[in-house]
């Protein structure tokens, strides 16, 4: 699968904010995604669009992307140093929106989960702004991607109020389904809030981080 970048795009990231650099940064890499039940899942992930300036996770079926689409399959993990669930450290995942003759020649989008109204299924946005500064994710000493949380209100009581664990949780409820992103319907990667997940296409899935 390919990744086409409308040429829209491209004037409009022209005019987005200067790039920070981020106190550490590690990539590029890719995201290799492969079923945790189905075993002919195994793949990777790679940019798609899904609007003006934003990009969803798409799953190609296939080996590492390569040659001139290699930009849309490689990924960034910005991370300030200062933080970590269970010895990883914790940061944003992003991907660079690169520009035609633009200074700079990039512009990061950070990940973000796009949460709908009827179902328990977020889909990773990457975009060059972001309220909240990107999804907080990292990568275990395995290499496979998780997001965290301190409470989990399916052991909430009548009120009791939560007692937040002093130690995050990973969680790896990764998927590949296929969702509506915009106005575009694709084969991609879904955080489920809950399990199971409420859309029936979806498939269980780890995320691996593998270096260019």
């Amino acid at each position: 699968m390919k990744f086409p970048l409308p040429a829209s795009l491209l004037a409009l990231a022209a005019s987005a904010v200067q790039a920070q650099v981020p106190q550490n940064q590690t990539g590029p890499f890719f995201l290799h995604i492969t079923g945790k039940d189905n075993k002919t899942i195994d793949g990777y992930g790679g940019a798609c669009h899904a609007g003006a300036a934003i990009e969803g996770l798409c799953f190609d079926n296939g080996p590492k992307p390569d040659g001139e689409h290699l930009n849309y399959g490689s990924f960034f993990f910005n991370y300030t140093g200062d933080q970590d669930v269970g010895g990883s450290e914790v940061g944003t995942l992003s991907w660079h929106l690169q520009l035609a003759g633009g200074d700079p020649a990039f512009v990061p989008s950070p990940m973000s989960f796009s949460f709908p109204t009827t179902s328990n299924v977020a889909p990773p946005m990457f975009g060059t702004s972001s309220s909240t500064g990107g999804q907080p994710v990292g990568f275990d000493k395995d290499g496979k991607l998780f997001a965290y949380g301190y409470l989990d209100d399916s052991t909430f009581k009548p009120g009791v109020p939560p007692n937040p664990s002093d130690a995050p949780k990973a969680y790896y409820n990764w998927f590949v389904c296929w969702q509506s992103l915009g106005a575009y319907y694709y084969h991609s990667v879904g955080w489920a809030t809950s399990l199971p997940p409420h859309n029936p296409t979806c498939e269980a899935v780890d995320i691996t981080q593998v270096m260019v």
